[in-house]
């Protein structure tokens, strides 16, 4: 749960085009505690998910909404993606399938 959090509020402040340390000082902890949210090695104070979602201008229940991480389409898309263009990403790719013999 930790993680799909982290992962997910990661995912709404680069899309708001905010740094870890700009949402930090907005909901006034130290940015490495924030970091460690994102991370997934640590879960914010209830009254500090309040203020995210104030800060990130969405509603509570948008950060918790994991069902996009699980969306098989999204995923063949961006690995496709990643692969066309990330010629060390297909290597590495390549390599670690080969390695547990899917290729």
């Amino acid at each position: 749960m930790k993680k799909m959090f982290g992962k997910r509020l990661r995912e709404i402040r680069t899309a708001k085009m905010l740094t870890q340390e700009t949402v930090a000082e907005l909901i006034g902890i130290k940015p490495e505690n924030y970091s460690r949210i994102e991370n997934g090695l640590s879960f914010p104070k209830p009254e500090n998910i309040v203020k995210l979602s104030e800060v990130l201008g969405v509603e509570i229940a948008e950060l918790f909404q994991f069902s996009h991480i699980n969306d098989y389409d999204k995923i063949l898309e961006s690995i496709i993606e990643k692969l066309r263009t990330d010629k060390d990403a297909t290597v590495i790719t390549y390599k670690f399938l080969k390695s547990l013999g899917k290729l």
